[in-house]
């Protein structure tokens, strides 16, 4: 009777205007931690075994055969507990983290895929650690501190205040050595989502080796200075417009243009420093076991807003890229293979439509999906799909008209070129407003595609709770 006093809301009452999907239940704890578990154990019998069969007493016949159907079924089992997540249960007090359900369950079912049948079946490829090794450099002069380190604190909000380094990686030859470094290999994949710290990664956007090692003290200053700030203002501007305009029964479609488009970047602001806030946080638990693995993280963003210059550059270097793994298997790989098959390319060959396409796509069902799991089923949550569509429509035009007009000004350069009777090597091929078109296109798109992801997310209910009503 005196806990309930003093905490009256735990767990919080069911949301009546949360519409879950027919036939599930609220989630269970046992149903949350089964699924990770057992791909943990899944992954602890992954590396393989031959490195350290002498030392283990191991025999042949167990490390040959009856390893690998433990293994795969141990991950099967985790893959279709993954996947049911998302269709069994429910969070009921929450929007949020039933859409985040969501995303675990699909995430994870796909992950496990991934690492146990269609990485090592068709690519005979198992993750191997990467190690990263930094070594102190000296700071680029100048007030800005050059340009990598533009690069690294961009939307982490830090100040360059962390140490200078060279990264370098080196992979490991061999498998984890006995059950402990086994045990600790398993649990660094497991958490790393964008499969930073093995050879099973997407690229590094960052092109480079030079970069900075923020300290606690950095990140920690990025979250009450910086980080906070962004969360409070944009939260700020979403509940004001839901409590003044949406709650009383307007829809977003509604609302004047400019109201649309100032609730569309607060979103956007809100999820971003979201991330970031996220990111940093982790970063100083986990500081402490450095230079363990699992203290390395690796910078989310990569450029600040107002240095991209498309759309491209915005979805590959300004936001960020967790789910990239999932995209490139999903999504990128089968667009490629499909332009591919139908313009009778070889496989060494270019499909970067296919690769553009697919990789949206990709993400335009993953987001979507999360959303139906709260709105009761499929009707009205295809706006994150429209927003992702749409970008990934205008990262193909712009790459289009952008091979056009560089097609064109080589032919014109190479015109002066024949006049003058010698190569003109000074004139580049950009212009003085190459920057402002690219800078005002990508702006746009944003805005307007992204009245779809603010439209699907007051439909959903998300935007509700967001303004704590």
């Amino acid at each position: 009777m005196a806990f309930s006093a003093y905490f009256p809301a735990i767990p919080p009452p069911p949301r009546p205007d949360l519409h879950p999907l027919p036939g599930t239940t609220p989630l269970t704890p046992l149903a949350a931690l089964a699924p990770p578990l057992i791909y943990y154990f899944a992954l602890l019998l992954l590396p393989p075994f031959l490195s350290v069969s002498k030392d283990s007493n191991l025999s042949p016949r167990l490390v040959q055969h009856t390893i690998p159907v433990i293994r795969n079924l141990l991950a099967l089992t985790s893959g279709i507990l993954f996947f049911r997540l998302p269709l069994a249960y429910h969070v009921p007090f929450s929007f949020g983290l039933t859409y985040q359900l969501a995303l675990v369950g699909l995430y994870g079912g796909c992950r496990v895929l991934d690492a146990f049948f269609i990485s090592p079946c068709l690519f005979g490829h198992i993750p191997r650690r990467v190690k990263y090794h930094h070594v102190p450099r000296a700071r680029t002069p100048g007030p800005a501190r050059g340009a990598d380190a533009e690069s690294y604190f961009s939307l982490h909000f830090l100040n360059t205040g962390g140490e200078a380094v060279t990264e370098t990686a080196t992979t490991d030859e061999g498998w984890p050595h006995g059950w402990l470094d086994r045990m600790s290999w398993a649990l660094e994949l497991e958490l790393s989502m964008r499969g930073a710290g093995f050879t099973w990664t997407s690229a590094d956007v960052r092109h480079t080796r030079s970069t900075w090692r923020p300290s606690i003290r950095d990140r920690t200053h990025s979250i009450l200075v910086h980080v906070a700030p962004v969360l409070l203002i944009s939260w700020a501007i979403i509940r004001d417009v839901y409590v003044l305009r949406l709650s009383h029964g307007e829809v977003f479609d509604d609302l004047p243009y400019l109201l649309q488009a100032v609730l569309t970047v607060a979103l956007g602001a809100f999820l971003m420093s979201a991330f970031s806030f996220g990111h940093s946080a982790f970063a100083i638990m986990l500081a402490p076991l450095k230079p363990h693995p699992l203290s390395y993280f690796p910078p989310l963003y990569t450029a600040r807003v107002w240095d991209l210059k498309s759309v491209r550059d915005f979805w590959s270097y300004g936001w960020h890229r967790l789910f990239s793994r999932l995209f490139l298997v999903y999504g990128v790989w089968p667009g490629e293979w499909l332009e591919r098959k139908l313009a009778g390319r070889a496989p060494n060959e270019a499909a970067d439509v296919g690769k553009v396409l697919g990789g949206f796509v990709s993400s335009a069902f993953v987001h979507s999906f999360a959303a139906h799991t709260i709105m009761g089923g499929w009707d009205g949550a295809f706006g994150e799909a429209w927003f992702f569509a749409g970008n990934g429509l205008a990262v193909v035009i712009e790459e289009g008209v952008k091979m056009v007009i560089l097609r064109h000004r080589k032919s014109q350069k190479k015109q002066r070129e024949r006049k003058v009777g010698e190569e003109d090597d000074g004139k580049s091929l950009e212009r003085w407003y190459d920057g402002v078109v690219g800078r005002v296109w990508w702006i746009c798109v944003l805005l307007y595609t992204g009245r779809n992801f603010a439209r699907g997310w007051v439909r959903a209910g998300l935007v509700r709770e967001m303004a704590g009503l």
